[in-house]
Formats: structure tokens, sequence, C-alpha cells
């Protein structure tokens, strides 16, 4: 042990005399800031920082003294810093990137420290191919012809060459042959389309058939931004910490979320691609702005904010926002305009509903759109917000709008499904839409309190269901002069004051005819040149005598004559044939010989029903 300590001892003192504290001094830390200003490093300013021992130990931080660099930025939120270094390639960023810490400065001294951090936040760098496909567009689908091509493009991720449906990132519709299609790729600089670098992609034909795709060839061109911060997987916004860890992501691969408890304000400038669904539920939030925002890659939602007064999502008539889903506006009771969304474009159906203080904007980019539009229940809307729209492939539904009084607001031309119009208290006429020329599905109008006239479908040649239900003041439901075919049928239910179906005398063939419930209506003109019906059902109208009007009524696969308490006669002179059913009761002052008669002229189906008519009356 003696000789030990004495080993120990020369150690220590040695032959040159070694001080022990020389021994074991240790160089202090040095950190040396330089302003940083707005721009790419920090969306809000901040110092670019460098630290390192000082080995020189000259009090000064020298360039080959720092070992770790990085930016501390303010934020958008009071009290919440963010740092921001350089993530190196690895098991975090294969090609490397960002690694963004943010936390509350909760001891006050304006820097952030390891102890505050509570999310951490990895942005990574990719280089990815733009990859792109033609196909065929089904003929005849507006507004192409029997030729049609898609064009698609997007980043190829998985490296498989092929572009998949779920990497579809722009689109366009040319009216020709898919293999007629040409295309060409060039790099394009951050502007409109992108707010990064770009793919550009131009799309067209060889026009004059020289083997060369021109300039002047180019029809359309889309734009395949280049992301270049990206978060893989999902992302809750719930707090503003969460929210400023975000401010430097460019696209989150996965779904983003804000949900209840987040701040009162969102502004990520950044923020290009959420490629899952993005959604925006029950949130504290006054102001969401996400104005790069190009692409959502599943549904859109924002529903029950309570105080969200300005939403912005992409760049208005700049660029379209591409929404791969449904949009869903819903219960933002205090969302005054639709500008700050009028970008959004969905591949799947809209739904505006509830929003009590929404009354302007309009979507920019829909003009052919594939899915339903709903608008229901917001008070403050008095036309309707798609003023490029042309064509619906779903339905469009116009549903207790308290302040609309007509139907104004597109340039529609076609309805693929249903057009219902209801509940809308102040909707006096169907004017608006004078282009509309057919509707696929029905033209539903139901409940709309002082309706009383259905003119302005003045175009409208074809429906398939004519619907016309509970409309207190609606006195006159036939006036669509070009309307020759309806291919299922026409329903007037209840309809108080109804009294004239004039206007319907194109229409010669139909499946189903259902007047009932309608006390004022005493005639039937307007079918006089109906040929055939599939089913005929005349209920419950107390006004009407005869129907003498259905002059031309020749066939009819099942009658229904039930409840018109003063019908006196029936006069269906022109009748051939009933060939399943035959019902005529309880109209009372019908004679039952009338019914009777009909019977054995015209019936083949089984026995007649002919009950609770006038059994004493002649019919001398």
């Amino acid at each position: 042990m003696r000789c030990m300590w004495m080993a120990v001892l020369v150690l220590v003192t040695g032959c040159d005399g070694i001080e022990l504290d020389r021994l074991v001094e240790q160089h202090p830390p040095l950190t040396r800031l330089v302003p940083e200003p707005v721009g790419a490093n920090c969306a809000h300013g901040g110092h670019f920082v460098r630290t390192g021992l000082d080995r020189n130990d000259n009090g000064v931080l020298d360039d080959d003294e720092v070992t770790r660099t990085e930016y501390a930025c303010v934020t958008s939120v009071p009290g919440v810093l963010v740092r921001v270094q350089d993530e190196p390639p690895g098991e975090n960023c294969t090609q490397g990137g960002k690694v963004y810490r943010a936390g509350q400065d909760t001891n006050g001294n304006a820097e952030l420290e390891d102890s505050e951090v509570s999310r951490q936040v990895y942005g990574c760098a990719s280089s990815e191919a733009v990859v792109t496909r033609v196909r065929a567009r089904e003929p005849f689908v507006f507004p192409c012809g029997e030729s049609g091509a898609v064009v698609e493009a997007g980043q190829d991720p998985n490296g498989n060459g092929v572009l998949d449906d779920s990497e579809v990132r722009a689109t366009s519709t040319l009216c020709v042959l898919p293999s007629e299609v040409r295309l060409r790729q060039s790099p394009a600089p951050a502007g409109d389309a992108c707010p990064t670098p770009s793919t550009r992609v131009d799309v067209g034909t060889d026009a004059d058939a020289d083997g060369l795709f021109e300039d002047e060839e180019v029809m359309s061109s889309l734009f395949v931004c280049q992301p270049l911060h990206t978060l893989d997987g999902n992302y809750f916004v719930r707090n503003a910490v969460d929210l400023v860890a975000l401010e430097g992501i460019s696209r989150v691969r996965g779904n983003l979320s804000f949900d209840a408890g987040s701040a009162t304000a969102a502004v990520l400038p950044d923020l290009m691609q959420v490629e899952g669904a993005l959604e925006i539920f029950d949130t504290s939030l006054e102001r969401l702005e996400l104005p790069s925002l190009r692409l959502v890659g599943g549904p859109l939602t924002a529903a029950r904010n309570p105080a969200l007064t300005t939403l912005t999502l992409g760049s208005g008539s700049r660029a379209p926002l591409w929404v791969w889903g449904e949009f869903s506006l819903v219960s933002n009771p205090l969302l005054p305009t639709l500008v700050g969304v009028s970008a959004v474009l969905p591949s799947s159906s809209i739904l505006l509903r509830d929003n009590a203080a929404l009354e302007e904007g309009s979507f920019t980019f829909v003009s052919r759109h594939l899915g339903s539009i709903t608008l229901e229940g917001n008070a403050k809307l008095s036309t309707l917000p798609f003023r490029n729209l042309e064509w619906v492939g779903g339905s469009l539904n116009i549903i207790g709008n308290s302040s609309l009084s007509n139907l104004s607001g597109t340039v529609l031309q076609q309805v693929v499904g249903d057009l219902v119009i209801g509940d809308n208290p102040i909707l006096t006429s169907l004017s608006g839409m004078p282009a509309l020329t057919s509707i696929g599905g029905g033209l539903r109008v139901r409940d709309n309190a002082n309706l009383r006239s259905v003119e302005g479908l003045n175009e409208l040649t074809q429906v398939g269901t004519l619907e016309f239900e509970r409309n207190p003041t609606l006195e006159a439901a036939g006036e669509f002069p070009k309307l020759a075919r309806v291919t299922s049928g026409m329903r007037f239910n209840d309809n108080a004051v109804l009294k004239d179906l004039w206007g319907l005398e194109r229409v010669q063939n139909s499946g189903f005819l259902f007047i009932g419930n309608n006390p004022r209506l005493f005639r039937l003109m307007g079918f006089d040149r109906l040929l055939s019906l599939k089913v005929l059902t005349l209920e419950n109208n107390a006004s009407l005598t005869d129907l003498s009007d259905l002059i031309l009524l020749q066939s009819v696969e099942e009658l229904y004559v039930l409840s018109n308490e003063n019908l006196l006669r029936l006069d269906l002179n022109a009748l051939e044939s009933v060939t399943h059913i035959f019902t005529v009761t309880e109209n009372p002052r019908l004679p039952t010989c009338l019914a009777v008669s009909l019977a054995a002229r015209v019936n083949m189906g089984g026995a007649p029903e002919i009950r609770g008519n006038d059994s004493s009356a002649s019919c001398d």
C-alpha cells in the first residue's frame, strides 16, 4: 500500500512540477449568437446558435471550437420556444433533415433548455422521382364525348416506378384518346402552384404530327410540389407546444388532427401536404391558417369549432387544394366566409352544414364535381357558393337555408343524382339555374314554405323523378316548357293550394304518377299527352271531379283511384289496358257502376277491387 501512495505522489508532483488543479482544469463552455432574420430557418426570426468549449481559454468561441449549431427561434405563441438543429442521415431520417424541439419557457430566461423540451419532431429530407400515368376516361362523362383521357402525376415514395392510386397529387382531363396524350417534365421554381420548387408536367398532344411536343401544343400543366421537411406518421395538435413544433414541417405523411385544447391561433405557413386526413374538431381555435396547403390525401373536416372566425386552407384562386376525400364544414357558428377555403377541390362529397354566420365566398376550382354537394342549415347563405359548377356526379342537396331566395350561384348544366330543394323558407321560385338541362335522379322539391312557382328551369329536358311535396303556398307545379322525359315517375303530394299542373304536356310516358292530398286541385290539365304509365295513383284530392284530362292515356300496369271525395266521373276513354292491379275505392260520389264498367273493359290482371263508392248512383 505504501508503494502505491508513493507512485501517486510522483504522478502528482513529478520532476517537472505538474500541479493537480492544472491537470483537472475544464475549458469553459461558450455560446455565440447571431441574429437570424425571418425566413426558412426561423419563421418568426430568432438566433443562429453556436456552442462549444473554449479550448484555448481566450474567452472567445472560435470557429474550430464549435461542436454544435442550431437555431433558437421565437414562435407565434408567446412563452413557447423552439430549437432547430440539423439531423444527420441515420435512423431518424434516412437522408437527413431537421429536428425541432419545442417547449414552454417555464423559467422565463428566453432560452429553451433541455428540461423544458416537451415535443420533438423530425422533419426529414426526401428526394422522390415524379411519375405519371394516363388512363381512359369513361365515355360521355362531362365534359368529354366518346373519347377522354385522365392524366395523373405524383411522387413515387415507394420507388416502384409506378404511380399508385395513393400517390396521385395532380390530375387533368383531356378530351382525346389516351394514346394521343404527350407528356414532358421540367423543374419549376417556387410560385403560385407550389410554395417550394416543384416538378412541372406539361400535358397535350402532338397536334401537327411532327413527332415533337412543342410549347404551343401544351393543353394544361400539372405541378407536383416537392416538400422540404417530412414528418412520418400521424400528428395531433392539442396545445401550443404541439403547434410550434410543427411550424417547420412541409409534409405530414399521415393524419393531422387539431383536437380539443388547441391554441386559439394556428398559423403553419410551410405546411404543403397532409397525406392522410386533416381533422379540425372541437377546438378553441379562432384562427387557422395553412396558406401553402396543396394536398390532403384523405377527408378534410372542420367541425364544431365554436370560436373559429378565420379559416385559410390553400392559396385561394392561385392554385387548387386537392382533397382526396370528402370536404366537410359543419357547425362553425362564427365563420363568416368561404373565401379562405375557395381553393378546396375535393374528389368526393362537399358538406356545408349548420354554419350560422356563413354568407359569402365560392369554390373557385369546383366545376365538374364527382361526388355529392349538400348545403344545409346555413342561415345567412343567400346564394350557392359554386360560381363555376357545371356538372355534379352525385346529388345536390339544398336544404334548410333560411336566407336563400333563389338558386343562383352556379352555371349548372347537369346533375347525375338528385336535386333536392327542401325547407328553404324564403325561396319563392326555382330561378337561378337557367342552363340546367338534365337531372338523372329526382327533382325533389319539399317543405318550402313560400315556394309559389316552379319557374326557372326552362331548359330542363329530362329528369328521373319529378316530386313536389308539402309546399304549402305552391299553386302551379308544371312550368317546365322543355321537359319531355321523366324516366321514373312524378309525385305531387300534400301541396295545400296546388291547383295547376299545366306545362307537362311534353311528357308522354313515365313510370308512375302519384297525385295525392292536394285539396285544391280540380283538373289534371298538363297530362293531356300522356300515353302510358306503370302506376297511376290518384288519392285524396278533395276538389278533383273527373279524370278526363288524361285524354290520351292508353295503358297502365297498376291503377289506384282512392278517397277522392268529390270525384264524379272517371272518363278514361282512351284507356285500353290495366295489366296488373285495378283498385277504385272510397270515392263516395263516384258511381260504382262507372268503375265496374271501366274494369270490365280494361282490366287484364286479377280481380278488381271496387268498394266504398256510390252504389246507389246511376250510370245512365
